[in-house]
């Protein structure tokens, strides 16, 4: 009887232990597949349509001087971003604006995929504002930066994410992956990029769309 008990107790042991596991059919594997390149399609061609036609003429279009939008959004960002930048319609977005940076690059991290170039905009030594450079691009503000585009469009937050590095991709493709970088420091930059701000205080990082180099001059 004991004997009996015992090997049915062990048998429930064993039951609940065994993790449940869920067999998927090759029809819902072929789904999963198609959802997928489905997906990869919407990202790539919303950023093939948009780069060239939409995209590079916006910001550039909206670009600030970087020394006008640093006065301004040191005096009150608030005011900075309702009359220079863009941000999405929800409480407490950071704001996007696309400006035009003139500067000596004074440091560089080109070991990091990372890559980064800090610029010294007003001749005082210091950092006024960094490039990223990739081929990692940090950051939306390409895709966050463009009202033509809005969450709405697509079908979750997985795709607005795929959204922006399709975008961030693009921008190191096209831009910023033929920059020579064996000797950046102590050369001129200019650039028209964007950047994102919560707070004035925050460090300003561009992701740029056009970029040139040139000697110090």
């Amino acid at each position: 009887m004991c004997s009996s008990v015992l090997k049915a107790s062990l048998a429930l042991l064993l039951a609940f232990a065994i993790p449940s596991c869920k067999i998927v059919s090759n029809a819902e594997r072929q789904a999963k597949l198609a959802a997928d390149e489905s997906e990869a399609d919407i990202v790539g061609a919303t950023v093939e349509r948009a780069w060239e036609a939409e995209a590079l003429p916006h910001i550039k279009a909206k670009a600030v001087p970087f020394n006008d939008l640093k006065v301004a959004i040191a005096a009150d960002l608030m005011t900075a971003g309702a009359a220079h930048g863009y941000r999405q319609e929800s409480e407490g977005s950071p704001w996007n604006f696309a400006t035009q940076i003139s500067g000596l690059i004074i440091a560089a991290n080109t070991k990091s995929r990372a890559a980064t170039a800090d610029v010294d905009v007003d001749g005082d030594g210091a950092m006024d504002a960094v490039l990223q450079l990739g081929p990692v691009i940090r950051g939306t503000t390409l895709r966050d930066v463009l009202p033509f585009i809005n969450f709405t469009q697509f079908r979750d937050q997985i795709e607005f994410a795929k959204l922006a590095r399709a975008f961030n991709t693009r921008a190191y493709e096209a831009v910023l992956e033929p920059l020579p970088r064996s000797a950046l420091i102590g050369s001129r930059v200019t650039a028209t990029g964007v950047f994102t701000m919560r707070s004035a205080g925050d460090k300003v990082l561009v992701t740029p769309i056009a970029i040139a180099l040139g000697p110090d001059t």
